[in-house]
């Protein structure tokens, strides 16, 4: 892990809020922190050739209101990034800004939606570029009624359009924002959000540019919505006119549930709600999603049961079809080489360099050792545990991933925040992450093994992929492994003598303490 802008945080409150990386070891991340006045402001920093270099300030003569933050940072190219933010002008009111880099020098800051934001309250959240001098950025301003709109600004040629906005004839109740965009190609991009149609009610949507033109806004969830309130976290587009948006939902009772929705030739599908193997959900959310291809996707998200924890889970896509949902994050390892339970989870980012090696981070809470910042890893033979991120730093047991980069397989970059010693937040990035094999564990074991013949048994519990090794203690018998997922482990049971009375099943993974299993002869 790597401290930023420790020199700058007099005010002992910093977090890095954003990341990319176009290459490996050569990254742009930033956020904000405060100052020895007690003021947020905003910062980048770079990495270069896989050094993080002294971290620079953004918008500070514009920020006399004392409120800055770079919220979104695009890199198409090394040396090459946009970032955006807002910072807080001398009348108290946000204001969204740009900050571009150009062959590895940062320019000046840029104030972007200006004469849209009458109101005094713009933001700009997200940002993405399909290449140098081609970027979108999105957000939200307040007009002169007071009223919250959604807009985009546009970068073409490398000249920025003043901002116009988004779904404001769909509007009608004043609440409206982009909230993620992805561009697969030059003059090709989407964003994505929510708008208001009637007072405190809202809307997920989507919008389409191709060769350059803006299609109208498309409501995506449509009928799913009975509680009116849903919205779209991140939409991400492997390809042109090849995306994917996940967000949440509100049901006629009042429970809010994950959703994903396709675009596939450019078209986009029927969202789907995604299910869960718990069966004491209340309500959950898609937070981020990441694509290799058009159709291979992966979503992760939260969910809270009903005795009002909230845990982690991920849900994959193959060939266009989404399946259930998958808890992660839920055990850690600690130094000492043991297996900790995780008692609460939350997931932040997730990214995928490829197809079964994506990475995802957020929050754990163990126990009583307060919160703490994870990153999972993906490997095609399924997801490991929850790495936590220098611990031993987070003093004050409060720490999180807020976003993360890829630039290839295992080559992840998770940026975020924790606190010190002394209770002050700090910001970091941090990288190196690996698959930590899960706790081998049995929880059950299902099937009936006659005194002699063959049978099948179902191990029930976690750690069983990659593929354990079984064995039996009688010389008579022998076990053949026929699947293994995650959580299920299929055996084929030979008794070549017979063989009554009670005995016992070694499974044996790699790195881990045999697991003994007993059964008894039938």
């Amino acid at each position: 892990m790597v401290r930023l802008a420790t020199a700058l945080n007099v005010g002992g409150a910093a977090m890095t809020t954003a990341v990319s990386c176009p290459a490996i070891g050569q990254c742009a991340a930033g956020g904000f922190y405060t100052d020895a006045a007690s003021q947020h402001q905003a910062f980048i920093v770079d990495q270069v050739q896989g050094v993080w270099g002294t971290p620079q300030e953004v918008a500070t003569i514009l920020n006399l209101g004392g409120n800055a933050s770079v919220n979104a940072i695009s890199c198409p190219a090394v040396n090459s990034c946009v970032a955006t933010g807002f910072y807080t002008d001398a009348a108290s009111q946000h204001q969204a800004f740009i900050v571009e880099e150009t062959d590895g020098t940062w320019g000046s800051t840029q104030i972007v939606a200006g004469a849209l934001n009458v109101g005094g309250d713009a933001v700009a959240m997200t940002v993405s570029c399909a290449a140098a001098g081609s970027c979108v950025i999105g957000g939200r301003y307040e007009d002169a009624s007071r009223a919250q709109q959604a807009f985009i600004a546009e970068e073409t040629g490398g000249a920025w359009n003043s901002g116009v906005e988004v779904a404001g004839g769909l509007n009608l109740g004043d609440s409206a924002l982009v909230t993620s965009v992805s561009c697969p190609g030059v003059g090709a991009c989407t964003v994505a959000g929510q708008y208001a149609p009637h007072a405190h009610t809202s809307q997920a949507f989507v919008m389409n540019e191709y060769s350059g033109t803006w299609a109208k806004p498309i409501e995506v969830v449509g009928a799913l919505n009975l509680g009116m309130d849903s919205t779209v976290s991140e939409v991400t587009c492997a390809a042109i006119g090849g995306c994917a948006a996940g967000g949440s939902y509100e049901t006629a009772a009042h429970t809010t549930q994950p959703f994903v929705v396709d675009e596939s030739n450019g078209h986009w599908g029927q969202a789907v709600t995604l299910t869960s193997p718990v069966k004491t959900v209340t309500n959950a959310q898609v937070t981020a999603i990441g694509c290799t291809a058009a159709g291979a996707c992966t979503a992760a998200g939260n969910y809270s049961t009903t005795s009002s924890a909230t845990f982690a889970f991920v849900a994959s896509e193959s060939n266009g079809a989404w399946g259930s949902e998958e808890p992660v994050a839920q055990s850690v390892r600690s130094p000492t080489g043991a297996y900790l339970s995780v008692t609460g989870a939350s997931a932040q980012s997730v990214r995928c360099p490829a197809v079964g090696h994506c990475q995802v981070g957020g929050q754990i809470t163990i126990g009583t050792t307060g919160d703490q910042a994870f990153v999972a890893v993906e490997q095609p033979s399924g997801w490991g545990i929850a790495q936590s991120i220098a611990p031993g730093q987070n003093l004050g047991h409060e720490a999180a991933v807020l976003a993360m980069s890829c630039a290839a397989v295992n080559a992840c970059v998770a940026a975020g925040r924790f606190t010190d010693g002394s209770t002050h937040y700090q910001a970091f990035v941090a990288s190196g992450f690996t698959t930590i094999a899960p706790q081998l564990l049995v929880t059950a074991l299902h099937g009936t093994v006659p005194a002699t013949g063959t049978a099948n048994l179902v191990v029930i519990g976690s750690g069983f992929v990659p593929t354990p090794a079984v064995r039996s203690n009688e010389p008579g018998s022998s076990i053949q492994v026929i699947t293994s997922t995650p959580t299920k482990l299929v055996i084929r049971f030979i008794a070549r003598v017979h063989l009554p009375g009670r005995h016992v099943l070694v499974i044996f993974a790699h790195g881990q303490t045999p697991t003994r299993v007993i059964y008894v002869q039938r």
